[in-house]
């Protein structure tokens, strides 16, 4: 039997009233990962891009943390 197992990751990207700009999410499997973005409303991305790229670097900085665990505990359990 092989068993895999996955960290799922989400994240939103929003004004400071609450209003969505964009959805980060990532996925962190043995196999490897994959990590998206989707732009929910242009507008408010083109006014708030460098806040939006900000919030991407600091998701990416979360995604490689957990690839970073997930291959510690793989070195040490295996």
């Amino acid at each position: 039997m092989t068993i895999n197992k996955s960290v799922s990751i989400n994240a939103t990207s929003q004004t400071t009233d609450g209003q969505a700009i964009a959805y980060f999410s990532a996925n962190v499997s043995d196999s490897g990962t994959s990590s998206n973005m989707t732009i929910q409303n242009q507008d408010l991305y083109e006014a708030n891009k460098l806040q939006v790229r900000k919030d991407k670097t600091d998701f990416d900085n979360a995604v490689y943390g957990v690839e970073d665990e997930q291959a510690s505990k793989a070195t040490t359990e295996g």
